[in-house]
Parts: structure tokens; sequence; C-alpha cells
């Protein structure tokens, strides 16, 4: 059960850090799943050049880290210069998407990192089958976000 508490938290935090961003979900989430592509080439390779630069941690093992690093890193950045969402519907669908996405592609990384205890194990082996399906629904929306996301015009902009 801890280890779905923990997970929970996680996705309340990543949610509500882009929840707080006030921004669409296209572009950071299109970030995110390229982050994903990052740490899969690269995280092997990162991970003795992060330790021989002296960041040295036991618990959670350090290619963990630097796995759910390189994921998260390239959303954040784009998260910054993504327009914003102008109601409070959008910022809502938009942090439970990229909450749900961001866990997703960083389930392996971070399980790695924490201990599954036996009712813990039993959830997530049910829930494992639908991560795929889960990853493809987030990647659409955000695709749908980006086609058809429309930008407000300024009051003082002539045409």
């Amino acid at each position: 059960m801890t280890f779905l508490i923990v997970l929970g938290f996680y996705f309340a935090a990543l949610a509500g850090v882009f929840f707080l961003s006030r921004r669409h979900i296209g572009m950071p989430a299109l970030g995110l799943t390229a982050g994903a592509v990052l740490a899969r080439l690269w995280t092997d390779s990162l991970t003795p050049l992060v330790a021989d630069a002296g960041f040295v941690v036991e618990v959670p093992p350090l290619h963990s880290i630097v796995a759910v690093a390189l994921t998260l890193l390239p959303a954040l950045i784009v998260m910054t210069r993504a327009t914003k969402a102008h109601s409070l519907g959008h910022q809502i669908y938009g942090s439970i998407v990229f909450g749900a996405l961001a866990v997703m592609l960083t389930y392996g990384a971070f399980a790695n990192a924490v201990v599954l205890d036996a009712m813990s194990e039993g959830v997530v082996l049910q829930l494992l089958p639908y991560d795929n399906a889960i990853i493809t629904v987030c990647i659409i929306l955000a695709l749908i976000d980006v086609v058809y996301h429309k930008k407000h015009r300024t009051a003082g902009r002539k045409h």
C-alpha cells in the first residue's frame, strides 16, 4: 500500500506543478515523450558520468534519478514557453493528462526506486497491461491540443 500512496503523491505533485503553470497540455506532453526517448537512449551512458561528478546516492538508485530527470527536464523546459490555458477546465484537464503521462513514462525508473509491498504489487500487476493504452491516449490528447489550439488575440494588436 505504501507504494501506491507514494505513487499517488508523485502524480499529485506532477499534476499540481502543471496546474500551477497554467499551460496548454500539447507541447509539454510532447516534451515528456521526447524526454522518455532521451532517457531510454542516454540513462546508461550518463549515470556513470553523474556518479563521477560526485553525485552519489544509495536510495533511490542513481540510475532511476537520472532516468526521471532526463524524462521530466524537456517537459519543464517546454512548459516555460508553452501558451497559457485560459480556462480552469482546460487547466484541470491538462494537469490530469500531464500527470498521468509523466507517471506512466517514468514508472519503470520510479518502480526501481521504491519497494513494492504485497498489496501494491497486486494492484500494479492488474494495471500494468494498460500502460501502453494510457500513454497512447495521453499523446493523442496532446496532439489534438496542439492541432486544435487557437491562440487568443491580444486586445491592442492591429490586423
